[in-house]
Parts: C-alpha cells; structure tokens; sequence
C-alpha cells in the first residue's frame, strides 16, 4: 500500500499538489494585499466577490473541466461542445454575477461590469488549467499561477501609483492576472491540444449529460461548510464560529493536498479505463487508505504544531481549540478516502449515481445541529460529524457502485493483484 503511496506522490502528482498549493498562494496574497489597503468593510466585500468567483469556477470546473478529461475531446462534435459550454458557462457566470453584485448593492453598476470581465477571465483560466492537467502538464501550472499573481501584483502597484487603492482597483488586478495566466495555459498547452476549434455541431447534449452531475457534485462540500457555518452562527452568533474557522483555515493545507491529488487522479483513471474493474477497485483500495494515512500524518504534524502556529495564525486574541483541528483534519482524511472510488466511478460513467450518494452527507447536518444545540460546547465536535458522511459515502460507493462492474468481466480472476499507480 505504502509502496503505491510512494509511487503516487513523485512526478505527475507531486506536481498536481504543487498546481494546487500555487494556486491558493495566488489567491492568498491577494486577500492579505486587501485585508491591508482596502479596510475591514472593503475586505469583507473582496472575500465575499472572490469566493463567490471560486464557487462559480468549481462549477465551471465540474462542467468543463471534468468533462474534457473525461469525455474524449479529440472527437470533433464533442471538441466543439466543449467550446460552446467553456464560452457560455464563464460568460454567463460573468454577467450573472455582475446583475447579482449590483441588485444587492454590493457593488456599483460601473464596477459590475469590471466584475463581470473579472468572473469571465477567472473561469476561462480554471478551464485552461484544467487542459493543462487532462494533457498531463502539471507542472506547468505554477508558471501560470507565477504569471496571474506577477501580473495582478504589477497592475495593484500602477493603481497605488495614482491614488488610493479601491476594491475596482482589486477587480482590474484580477481582470489582468487571468488573462496573462490564461495566455501562458494556452501556449503550454500541446499545440494539437489549444482550444482553437472546431464550432460546428457542437455536441452540446452529451456535455451536458455527464458534466452537470459534476457540476453538481462540485457544489457538495461548499454547501455543506456554508450550512455548517450558517448552523453555528444562527445558534451561537458570529464570535463563537471563529474558533472554529480558525481551525478550518489551519488545516486547509490538507484539504489542498486531497485537491491536488484528486486533480491527478481522475486523468489516472481516464488512462487507465481499460484495466479489469476488479483490479481497479483492488487499485482504487489502496490508493484510498494510503490517501488517506498520508493526510492523518499531516494531521498529526499540524496538532503538533499548533502550539508554536497559533499564535502567527489569531494574533493571540483568541484560542484555537485543538479538538477543532482534529476534526478538520479527520474530515480532510475522510475526503482523501472518498476521492479514490469517486473519481473511478466517474470515469465508469457513474457521476449521477455518486452524486445521489454524496448528497448523504448532508444528513451529518441534522448531527451538527443537535450538537450545537443540546450538547455544551457541541460545535467543537461538529467538523468531527461531518467527517461521517465521506466516510459512508466512500464504503457505499464502492460497494453499490464499483462491485456491480465485476458482474460485467468475462474471466474474473481471483488471484489478480492490483497493479501500482504509476511512478
């Protein structure tokens, strides 16, 4: 199993983790640049637009990206089908986005339109990305996030040069970074690969079939923290959640090793489809516990540290309990458990079957809020419940799922071994 582990983490899926880690420090340094010039009210607004383009981009993600990797785009129709869904799920989302900001009242309608231009270079670039990662090119991708945060940073200094940053100024700079991001992806990207054609006949109904189920899938795990958070603050009020997101925040390097290394399996499979279902279950079994027992040492690496950590992380204004990080960092194990079975499941044309099963994992919901209501200090324990469901949904998955596939081999052998990912 280790062996496997080990086979895993070198080459293509060091750097899948490594795309992932560059990716979140782009986006990081921008939200620190804003949580600086832009205020407490300017920074709530600029968290609240850039996670709300983040969620839209896992949509798009989901659609386009999965699909790409997934399907196979070489064929004409659905090369074109992708075209057609890439153009209209990022302008969409860009206008969208930009009516809903401006009837809130969030923003201005003049910046409105630099946020629809914003929404729509962000999306365009996760889909480039994600070509990057279907065509193996991983590590490529911290050139492009280098290129997105060189370029954002370059066009915040030119706004500081005339005058006071302002949020439009943060847009503009998000405006710049993806598209100069989106160049480099597209001249990365194997030339037979680049997104230049074809239009006609877009085969835009088999797109849709096996991509809006990942789209959706994309949505469980935001929607479920967003409950989580709702659950909380309705109950507890806003200073009792902070803790708590503390802890999230601390432990997001290894929900970002599972993204990273989710972004690497689902090509894996796709190259793989051929194997005998029952060699890749055996396969997906032991990508899924050695997934699994690398993010619980990462676990226990970052509670060993919280002691010297906390402090950088609340200013010492407020502790983090170290039950908190526990159950983020058990619910970030669940998760890399679950990735294996999903991601093969998928590739086996099984994403609506996954997603009905995933959306089990709302049920832990109904355990957070007795929690928090019926038990002192109960919210502490609720990352703990939620890390319940990918737990269940993985074990229903492969056996509700996966195990029927077997059926379909025409010479089960029982004494095949599950061959190693690839090194």
């Amino acid at each position: 199993m280790f062996g496997r582990l080990g086979g895993l983490l070198r080459r293509r899926a060091t750097g899948a983790v490594f795309g992932q880690v560059t990716q979140a420090a782009a986006g990081l340094v921008l939200s620190v640049a804003a949580a600086r010039f832009l205020g407490a009210a300017g920074l709530a607004t600029f968290s609240l637009i850039y996670g709300a383009i983040v969620l839209v981009t896992a949509v798009s993600s989901g659609m386009v990206g999965d699909s790409l990797t997934v399907l196979d785009r070489h064929e004409p129709r659905v090369r074109a089908g992708l075209h057609v869904w890439a153009v209209v799920v990022s302008v969409g989302a860009g206008v969208l986005g930009a009516v809903v900001a401006v009837l809130t009242n969030t923003v201005e309608p003049v910046v409105g339109v630099v946020l629809a231009v914003a929404v729509t270079a962000y999306v365009v670039e996760d889909a480039l990305r994600r070509l990057l990662m279907a065509a193996g090119r991983y590590w490529t991708l911290p050139a492009v996030d280098a290129t997105s945060l060189v370029f954002s940073l370059a066009t915040l200094v030119a706004f500081a040069l005339s005058g006071p940053l302002t949020l439009t100024s943060f847009l503009w700079a998000l405006v710049a970074g993806q598209l100069a991001a989106a160049l480099v992806a597209w001249l990365c990207a194997p030339a037979r690969e680049r997104p230049r054609g074809p239009w006609r006949r877009p085969a835009m109904g088999e797109v849709w079939s096996f991509g809006v189920w990942r789209a959706a899938g994309q949505m469980v795990r935001p929607g479920l923290l967003t409950a989580l958070r709702l659950v909380v603050v309705a109950a507890l009020g806003a200073a009792a959640y902070g803790p708590l997101e503390a802890a999230r925040v601390y432990t997001a390097p290894t929900l970002i090793l599972v993204q990273g290394l989710g972004s690497y399996l689902l090509p894996h499979y796709v190259a793989t489809r051929d194997r005998a279902p029952r060699r890749a279950i055996r396969a997906a079994d032991g990508a899924a516990l050695g997934l699994a027992a690398a993010v619980a040492a990462i676990t226990a690496v970052a509670v060993l540290l919280q002691p010297v950590v906390e402090p950088l992380l609340t200013g010492g204004n407020y502790a983090v309990p170290v039950l908190c990080i526990v159950g983020w960092g058990t619910y970030a194990v669940s998760a890399a458990f679950l990735l294996p079975y999903s991601g093969l499941a998928t590739v086996h044309r099984r994403q609506r079957r996954v997603l009905f099963l995933r959306l089990l994992e709302f049920a832990a919901l109904g355990v957070v809020v007795w929690l928090v209501y019926r038990v002192p200090d109960g919210e502490l324990w609720a990352p703990l419940a939620l890390a319940i469901g990918p737990v269940l949904v993985a074990i229903a998955v492969r056996q509700f799922v996966l195990r029927p596939l077997v059926r379909t081999e025409s010479v089960p052998d029982a004494d095949e071994v599950a061959a190693p990912l690839p090194v």
